[in-house]
């Protein structure tokens, strides 16, 4: 039997952003999905079960990357193993703005975090690590 391809979501405002990353990691063999904002990707992240999250934290339009942490974070169901499962899903932040958030991104829960412009090498390592110890 095949081994089920990994999942990532891109949430990110620019559709270059998200094109780029999509080819990537879909050449590697990932299954990638896309959003423009917060609430979008809550919902992919929900019906989809990524197993890891790229995700852009200004999003000028919609739902910012700050908001969509913190809803997956709090996540609530009946079913205490999907709570979890939403919970403890990984997320990496692309950000201009890492080293001075850092802090906040600890105490958010991300796995970690990759600055923009990002080296696509890197961001495939960051991945690759995240997912490894999951």
């Amino acid at each position: 039997m095949a081994e089920k391809k990994k999942c990532v979501l891109v949430i990110d405002d620019e559709d270059d952003v998200c094109q780029i990353i999509k080819e990537k990691f879909e050449h590697l063999g990932y299954r990638v999905l896309t959003a423009n904002d917060g609430a979008e990707g809550f919902r992919k992240t929900e019906e989809e079960r990524p197993d890891c999250v790229l995700l852009d934290i200004r999003i000028p339009k919609g739902e910012d990357g700050l908001t969509y942490l913190r809803k997956v974070r709090s996540y609530r169901h009946d079913d205490l193993q999907e709570q979890t499962r939403m919970r403890k899903t990984p997320v990496i932040m692309l950000t201009g703005a890492g080293a001075t958030m850092q802090t906040l991104f600890e105490l958010e829960g991300i796995s970690g975090f990759i600055e923009k412009p990002f080296d696509l090498a890197n961001l495939q390592g960051k991945v690759e690590s995240v997912l490894r110890t999951r």
